[in-house]
């Protein structure tokens, strides 16, 4: 399991940016209509992929609430195709649908 820590710039008293370290590796996050957008500062995109995997596996184990029937459930894990001239990050969408048993 990778180390995962939400980053706050000591310069910031309101962050405008998400953002977190996954094992020294710097990831912005922000939500979409229906899921999160990462940024992850890697040009591999099976690396970033598997950060991505870890972000969202770690954010649906701190969000599930097995005793009330909720859960996020993982509709697609993808990574957005870039131009390879401009690429210096690699962009993986989440799309993701709770399912609730109330």
């Amino acid at each position: 399991m990778s180390n995962i820590r939400f980053y706050i710039p000591s310069d910031e008293t309101i962050p405008t940016d998400l953002r977190l370290y996954v094992d020294d590796v710097y990831v912005t996050y922000e939500r979409t209509n229906n899921g999160f957008l990462f940024r992850i500062l890697l040009d591999d995109e099976a690396d970033a992929l598997k950060i991505a995997e870890e972000i969202v596996a770690q954010m649906k184990r701190e969000h599930d609430e097995s005793q009330h029937g909720v859960s996020w459930r993982t509709v697609s894990l993808k990574v957005i195709p870039q131009d390879e001239r401009y690429k210096i990050d690699t962009l993986v969408e989440w799309i993701y649908r709770v399912r609730d048993s109330y």
